[in-house]
């Protein structure tokens, strides 16, 4: 029979909870509490240890006991709550090795390491002590005779800080993986805005990977103002607006100190840190737990800005080189453009359009964006078209269709000599976009998916925009004429699904035109109002 502390102890109990006195520090409301099970067949076990443990404090934060009466009952407790950090267990209960039993599932079938197994038993001579520890995967080991009610109390104790120590090697662990997966997709940005938004993606699954409850944003800024690029959680949905009407004050002050210090700054469960580019250029980022319980893991995002910081910079050289590359592009393109007496942003709005289209038939991030750079060199063959050719005002005789029709290889010759991913889609594009769907087109007479998605897809916007405006031997279409002849080459000029596609988001594709005009503004007015 088992009695608690008030009681005066009989001779024979198995279990002598002495009048000592247990110093219990007060609780903190706001910790979590730790949770124990307590494993035995017997009720006044469970009552003693509650009674003794009922003022019990780790760090701060109280204890939470379950109770089982059985291995089978206790399996089901661990199941329902797989964050039990201490075990209280019986050896003998249904079965002489229960306890055990019970033990063996926790280690080997659920794979539970970390959860700290106090034995405690009346019978000792069934469970040798040296023989059950080495055996088992057991932390503890008392005799219910020795385990008073300070040496209960230090039990859980020492094994509520094994637990946690366990739980924060684990935490590390997991934490440094998602560092250094995070880390490993720093140059697979393809534009500052990417990399901001990419950088605070990893950072709120890092500081907190189970929960919603964190907010984060990042600003950036070059010469001017902060302006918040991407936000999440309270934060989203500001992603264009000043950074001073998305945070308060104290932010604010923490932000401008950060950036004079170069450095994180943690408070009251927010952090602010900071990176600084070659030109001048600055990034903000800001991340804050509306849990009280849980701090932010400031070791693993020291960690992980330290490699963002020297990403930033790299990152910064690397899409200046990426924008001196979509200018020499778009200069290039223009200069042929130029040079047939076509639309100045012709070759602009067909990079747009083909990104947009390409977007819209599922193609992923980098595939449109390869798109929007390889479609505007879909005609540099035309360097290799004679003048007469090229610009004569009236209708080309067959022999002159015939040399006109040679600008898709003498593009695809002068493209697909570089080994560049983007040369060699421009290369197929400029070889492709004018095939046509039903196989009458050239220069290879393709027909169906046989041409290439992004061939097909260059045809589609090129022609829409060449109709809506001025060549030397026509003068712009009317909008609802363009929509007609699109829509007249679903099946026979146009792949059906991409026209589908077109037609039903007109409206953007209006957009683009109206974003880039010609020197005709009142021909792109009339498209976009149209």
């Amino acid at each position: 029979m088992i009695r608690p502390r008030e009681h005066q102890p009989l001779p024979g109990d198995p279990l002598l909870l002495a009048r000592e006195r247990v110093p219990a520090p007060a609780a903190d409301e706001h910790r979590e509490p730790w949770k124990l099970l307590i494993v035995d067949d017997e009720e006044d076990v469970h009552l003693v240890t509650r009674i003794v443990l009922r003022d019990f404090t780790f760090e701060g934060a109280p204890v939470e006991l379950v109770s089982a009466y059985s291995g089978v009952a206790a399996r089901r407790e661990l199941r329902r709550n797989p964050d039990i950090a201490v075990i209280l267990l019986d050896v003998v209960m249904e079965r002489e090795d229960a306890g055990l039993q019970l033990v063996r599932h926790i280690r080997q079938e659920q794979g539970n390491r970390k959860v700290r197994i106090i034995l405690r038993t009346g019978q000792p001579g069934q469970a040798p002590e040296q023989e059950v520890v080495a055996q088992y995967d057991i932390n503890d080991y008392r005799s219910k005779t020795e385990l008073t009610a300070a040496r209960l109390c230090t039990s859980v104790t020492s094994a509520l800080r094994s637990w946690r120590d366990l739980c924060a090697v684990e935490q590390g662990r997991e934490g440094l993986q998602r560092v250094i997966r995070a880390q490993g997709a720093f140059f697979r940005w393809q534009s500052r805005e990417d990399f901001a938004t990419g950088v605070l993606d990893a950072l709120v699954h890092l500081a907190m990977p189970d929960s919603s409850s964190i907010s984060g944003l990042v600003a950036c800024r070059d010469g001017g103002d902060y302006a918040v690029v991407a936000g999440r959680g309270k934060f989203a949905g500001q992603e264009g607006g000043p950074l001073a009407a998305a945070v308060g004050q104290r932010t604010l002050r923490m932000a401008r100190e950060a950036m004079v210090r170069t450095h994180s700054l943690f408070y009251n469960n927010s952090w602010v840190g900071c990176c600084r580019g070659e030109g001048g250029e600055e990034m903000l980022l800001h991340l804050c737990s509306g849990l009280k319980r849980r701090p932010l893991p400031q070791d693993l995002i020291r960690i992980y800005m330290s490699g963002v910081d020297m990403a930033y910079r790299n990152a910064h050289l690397s899409m200046e080189i990426i924008e001196s590359q979509k200018e020499m592009i778009h200069t290039l393109s223009e200069v042929v453009e130029t040079r047939s007496r076509e639309t100045a942003h012709h070759v602009l709005r067909v990079g747009e359009m083909a990104g947009l289209l390409g977007e819209l038939a599922g193609l992923d991030r980098d595939e449109v964006s390869l798109l929007r750079l390889a479609a505007p060199m879909h005609d540099v063959g035309k360097v290799g078209i004679p003048d007469a050719v090229l610009n004569k005002p009236g209708r080309l005789t067959d022999d002159e269709y015939r040399i006109m029709q040679r600008h898709t290889s003498i593009g695809h010759a002068i493209l697909a000599k570089s080994g560049r991913r983007i040369m060699q889609a421009a290369a197929t594009i400029a070889l492709q976009h004018h095939e046509r769907w039903d196989g009458t087109g050239y220069p290879r007479r393709l027909a169906g998916e046989n041409i290439h998605l992004l061939g097909r897809i260059t045809a589609l916007v090129d022609v829409f925009d060449a109709l809506i405006s001025p060549r030397v031997y026509r003068k712009a279409c009317p909008l609802d004429e363009v929509v007609g002849v699109v829509r007249a080459g679903r099946g026979r000029h146009f792949d059906p699904r991409l026209v589908d596609l077109f037609l039903a988001n007109l409206k953007r594709f209006r957009e683009v035109v109206a974003l880039h005009p010609d020197t005709d503004q009142s021909q792109a007015t009339r498209v976009a109002t149209a």
